[in-house]
């Protein structure tokens, strides 16, 4: 399902939260058993109004071709970050996907000079490969340094992943707001219900 079937779902409360593109690209496929087909990338256009919300540069939307390879990115993705979660080795054909399309995202880079000495950039001649190697990048960044950063919502109506860059790493929901209030909200209620029962 997608997010133009706009008769059956509204946007999140809070779509972007996870502190890494990267990791908000995961989110958009739903990571619960009760949403599991619904997708905000699900097809072009939704990908376009997507993009646009995060306040991605696309002229136009990816061809269908472009999409798939975006969406094949984003499964391998999401499994290799799980994995790093639930503290299990990645598979090997997730891996290959992040490896085939770092070693793109690098062939794409230029030395480009600037007035103040040279800077990498992405020579690609098209956003949309530019946003896939962008991300990618981004990955493999957080893959490489403390993955104890990345991390799941416990809420299993949400299970969105984010990025936890406080000092002490003590984020723990996606949004407090949303996801963090919920829970203290069963916190009491049960408490409230025990209390009555005594």
């Amino acid at each position: 399902m997608s997010v133009s079937d706009q008769g059956y779902r509204a946007l999140p409360k809070h779509e972007f939260v996870a502190g890494r593109l990267a990791l908000d690209f995961c989110n958009t496929l739903s990571r619960t058993p009760l949403d599991f087909d619904w997708d905000r990338a699900s097809n072009p256009r939704d990908f376009l109004s997507w993009a646009q919300r995060c306040g991605i540069r696309l002229e136009r939307a990816p061809t269908t071709r472009a999409l798939a390879r975006l969406q094949a990115l984003r499964e391998a993705l999401a499994n290799v970050f799980d994995a790093v979660v639930d503290e299990h080795k990645p598979a090997a054909i997730d891996l290959k996907v992040l490896n085939t399309e770092l070693a793109h995202a690098r062939m794409a880079e230029r030395l480009v000079p600037t007035d103040h000495g040279f800077v990498l950039q992405d020579g690609a001649t098209d956003a949309v490969d530019r946003f896939r190697h962008a991300i990618v990048c981004e990955a493999v960044e957080m893959l490489t340094d403390n993955t104890r950063r990345i991390k799941r919502c416990p809420d299993h109506e949400c299970l969105w992943l984010f990025y936890d860059g406080s000092k002490n790493l003590s984020r723990r929901w996606c949004a407090m707001d949303d996801c963090g209030t919920r829970y203290k909200v069963r916190r009491f209620r049960g408490r409230e219900g025990t209390s009555q029962a005594t």
